[in-house]
C-alpha cells in the first residue's frame, strides 16, 4: 500500500509523550530511585509493580517481563509446552504469537477467526483438538475479548491449558470480569505504543495459579529460584533451563507511574470508540459488533470496507495516522512458506486483513483531535 511519508500528524496513533511529561515527577523519583541507590539483584527492581498490577487487575499473581512476546514464550514453556505438541491460535495477529510457538518447538495450528469482531471462531476449535494439542491460544485484537467462556468448556473437558494474547486488551472485561479470567495465563504488553505504554519495551504475565506463576517467574530468571525470605533471597543454583527475561527496571518505573490512571484512559478510549460508531453507522462500511458479554477497552476501532487502501491513503493525507493490521496475516507471510500453516484455508482471517483499517484512539486525544476525525469521516466514509 502507497502511504503518505508524515511523521508530522495532526492526529497520530498516539502520544505517549504527552503523558510522561504530565508524570514527569513521578516517573524521575523513580528512575532515579532505581538508577542511583545500590543494585538488588532478583526481582526486587519490579515487585512494588507486580503487586500493585495484581491489585489493580484483581489477579493473584503478575511476572513483569522482557515483552509480551517473552511473556508468551515463558507462558507457553510454563505450560509444558513443546516439540510433538500443538496451539491452537489465530491467523490476525502480531508474528510474536505464532512464533512463540515455534520458538519453543511446538507445532502451530489456526483456526479462522469471526468477523464481527476478529477474534477466535471459537465453533472451529473443538474439530481443531488433536490428542497432541496443548494449549488454547486466544488473541483478543484491538481490545476485543476473545469468548473464553466458550474455549473454557472446550479446554476443560479436554485437559488442555488456556493461554491468552490480551497484548491490547488491558481494561478490557468479558462477563464482567477482567480480561484473563476464563484462561490459566494471559499476556499483556506494555510497549511503547500500548494502551498503559512504557517507554520501550516491557510486558506482564497474570494468572491466578500460583504454580503457573512460580514457573513462568522461574523460567524468566535464568532458572534460579527466587525466595525473599532467604538471604540472598536469589538462589546461585539452576534448577530448569531458562531465559534472561525480566522487565527492565527503568520501564517499570514508567508503567508503575502511569498504572493508577488505567481506567480512567480506558474509559476515554471507550468514549472515542462511541463517537466513531456514531459517526459511521449509516456509511458504507462494517463496524464490530460484539456479544452482551464482551466489554473492549479499544487499542484503536477497526472498521472493514472494501474501500480500505484508498481510504487508508486518504486519511493519512489529512495527517491522521490510521493502520492497516496483519496484512497479510501468518499464514500468508513469507516466514511461514515452507509451514503446513501457508496451505490453510481462513476465508475470513484473509478478508479481514484486506479490508480492515484502524482509527487512532488513545487518551491523549482532545476534543479537537477528535472532531478533525469526525470531520474526515464525513468527508470520505
Amino acid at each position: 500500500i502507497m502511504t503518505v511519508q508524515n511523521t508530522d500528524w495532526i492526529v497520530p496513533r498516539g502520544q505517549g509523550y504527552d503523558t510522561n511529561r504530565s508524570l514527569r515527577k513521578e516517573i524521575i523519583s523513580g528512575l532515579e530511585n532505581v538508577m542511583f541507590n545500590p543494585y538488588v539483584a532478583g526481582n526486587a527492581e519490579f515487585q512494588p509493580l507486580e503487586s500493585d498490577f495484581a491489585s489493580k487487575l484483581d489477579v493473584k499473581y503478575a511476572v513483569a517481563v522482557q515483552s509480551a512476546t517473552a511473556g508468551l514464550i515463558l507462558a507457553l514453556r510454563a505450560c509444558d509446552v513443546g516439540p510433538g505438541d500443538e496451539v491452537i491460535t489465530v491467523g490476525n495477529s502480531d508474528i510474536s504469537t505464532t512464533a512463540a510457538i515455534s520458538i519453543i518447538g511446538a507445532t502451530i495450528v489456526l483456526v479462522d477467526i469471526l468477523e464481527s469482531d476478529y477474534t477466535m471462531d471459537c465453533s472451529q476449535v473443538a474439530s481443531a483438538v488433536t490428542d497432541r494439542t496443548k494449549v488454547i491460544l486466544p488473541v483478543d485484537l484491538y481490545g476485543h475479548p476473545s469468548d473464553c467462556i466458550a474455549l473454557r468448556k472446550i479446554a476443560d473437558e479436554r485437559g488442555l491449558k488456556i493461554v491468552e494474547d490480551a497484548a491490547l486488551a488491558i481494561g478490557a472485561r468479558y462477563a464482567n470480569h477482567r480480561v484473563g479470567f476464563y484462561s490459566d495465563l494471559t499476556i499483556i504488553s506494555l510497549a511503547a505504543s500500548k494502551p498503559l505504554p512504557s517507554s520501550g519495551n516491557a510486558g506482564m504475565v497474570v494468572t491466578d495459579n500460583l504454580e503457573l506463576a512460580e514457573k513462568v517467574s522461574l523460567y524468566r530468571g535464568y532458572g534460579k529460584e527466587f525466595d525473599s525470605n532467604r538471604n540472598p533471597p536469589l538462589s546461585d543454583e539452576h534448577v530448569v533451563e531458562g531465559f534472561n527475561l525480566p522487565m527492565d527496571p527503568l520501564q517499570a518505573v514508567v508503567v508503575h507511574a502511569k498504572l493508577p490512571y488505567l481506567m480512567e484512559w480506558t474509559d476515554k478510549r471507550k468514549r472515542i470508540a462511541g463517537l466513531y460508531r456514531s459517526a459511521l453507522l449509516d456509511k458504507e462500511v462494517k463496524l464490530p459488533t460484539f456479544s452482551e458479554n464482551a466489554d473492549p477497552s479499544f487499542s484503536s476501532y477497526v472498521i472493514l470496507s472494501s474501500r480500505r487502501d484508498e481510504l487508508h491513503q486518504e486519511m493519512r493525507k489529512r495527517r491522521i495516522e490510521t493502520g492497516t493490521h496483519y496484512a497479510p496475516s501468518m499464514h500468508k507471510q513469507p516466514v511461514y512458506r515452507d509451514n503446513a500453516i501457508s496451505g490453510q484455508s481462513l476465508p475470513v482471517t484473509e478478508k479481514v486483513a484486506h479490508e480492515l483499517i484502524a482509527l487512532p484512539v488513545h487518551p491523549e486525544m482532545d476534543d479537537s483531535q477528535i472532531d478533525y476525525v469526525l470531520t474526515a469521516i464525513e468527508d470520505l466514509f
